[in-house]
């Protein structure tokens, strides 16, 4: 199947072993950079000066449905905004529209469960686990020195963009996303502006 790069990270961020979704702090807007970031290398949308602007491609349907939510916000929009609005504005929603898309696509499921036998609740479990496999390793991998930061993927790089700016710290704690930082930096040179607008974004939740 054609992951997105919201779903990509949506699995990133979930933990095998506890089996339900960990660092959820800046989840929802990392998961709306990750939709606007696809919009960009799609032609969808594009940069006017530090706006968000929709192209005359958007004709396109994304086949992703934050993305095409997202899409249909920006078009119907009365003027351009900073990319800082779009990643933050609804960004309470789109993990449930990323989860759900996720769920009719049968890559995950959610059973019921009593915590200590009482307490109810639901667990999440992965149908294709070789998904969240894949999209760990490829971070890993964008991430080593050794690799010329030219023959990686824009796709790869945006994902490892993501779980750091988005402070993913369930694939990335601290002892790694202090030694991946000058990488990072890297990849984010040939990105454009979404990785700096998350960054913003969550320094900017962060220091309230």
């Amino acid at each position: 199947m054609n992951v997105s790069l919201a779903q990509r990270v949506f699995l990133l961020a979930y933990s095998p072993e506890k089996r339900r979704l960990l660092s959820r702090r800046h989840l929802g807007s990392t998961l709306q950079a990750a939709a606007m970031q696809d919009l960009r290398e799609q032609g969808l949308i594009a940069d006017d000066d530090g706006k968000v602007r929709a192209t005359a491609a958007r004709g396109a349907t994304p086949g992703c449905d934050l993305a095409a939510a997202l899409l249909t916000r920006i078009v119907a929009s009365d003027r351009a905004r900073p990319w800082r609005h779009w990643i933050k504005k609804g960004d309470r929603g789109a993990t449930g529209l990323v989860g759900d898309q996720l769920k009719r696509e049968r890559v995950i499921r959610f059973e019921s469960h009593r915590f200590l036998g009482i307490v109810p609740g639901h667990r999440m479990l992965l149908r294709q686990p070789q998904l969240r496999g894949a999209a760990t390793q490829a971070m890993w991998d964008t991430l080593k020195p050794v690799r010329p930061v030219a023959r990686i993927s824009s796709r790869d790089a945006a994902l490892t963009a993501m779980a750091y700016e988005g402070e993913l710290r369930v694939v990335l704690g601290g002892r790694e996303r202090r030694a991946a930082k000058g990488r990072v930096r890297e990849l984010e040179a040939g990105l454009g502006p979404v990785p700096d607008a998350l960054r913003r974004v969550v320094r900017d939740r962060n220091s309230t």
